[in-house]
């Protein structure tokens, strides 16, 4: 094994290490503050983050053999999963409302970041331009923007469509 592998090996690892951390700090403070209205909010968005991690990994399976997925939450965001992990660690954190898992918390999603940043460089160089031109039209995570930028193009390939 290389360096670069053995690097990417140990950040998984604690990685992983961290969002157990994550998980068993939620559950022993649970809703440590008492705040019932914030408790409610970290549930929804918890739901919403595993069901957006569930589809988005859904949307890569299928459109694997396409090279970059375009199709599904990738036509949105190009990072749905890990928007889907970010919104999870954000939950976890609403839901207990104790400080210790708003530090594990803000250090995940700082490495799912760097992880991100790091599969950018990574698809690039195996997609080149391709992926390049993919980075434009889709954002990273953001994924209101996404929403707009894709009935933007929805819109205008109908007007395409329709002038032919």
């Amino acid at each position: 094994m290389h360096k670069k592998s053995i690097d990417h090996l140990i950040g998984h690892i604690a990685y992983i290490a961290l969002y157990v951390v994550l998980i068993i700090s939620t559950v022993f403070l649970y809703n440590s503050a008492d705040l019932a209205k914030l408790l409610y909010a970290g549930w929804i968005i918890l739901v919403f983050g595993i069901v957006f991690l569930l589809w988005s990994s859904g949307s890569r399976k299928k459109g694997r053999e396409e090279g970059i997925v375009e199709s599904g939450m990738y036509a949105f965001v190009r990072h749905p999963e890990f928007l889907g992990h970010i919104l999870i660690i954000f939950a976890l954190v609403i839901i207990s409302q104790h400080w210790i898992s708003l530090i594990v918390g803000a250090v995940l999603i700082v490495l799912l970041c760097l992880a991100m940043i790091e599969e950018e460089k990574r698809n690039i160089e195996k997609f080149g331009d391709a992926y390049g031109d993919y980075m434009k039209r889709v954002p990273r995570i953001n994924l209101i923007a996404g929403i707009v930028k894709h009935s933007k193009r929805e819109n205008e390939d109908n007007d395409k469509d329709k002038i032919k």
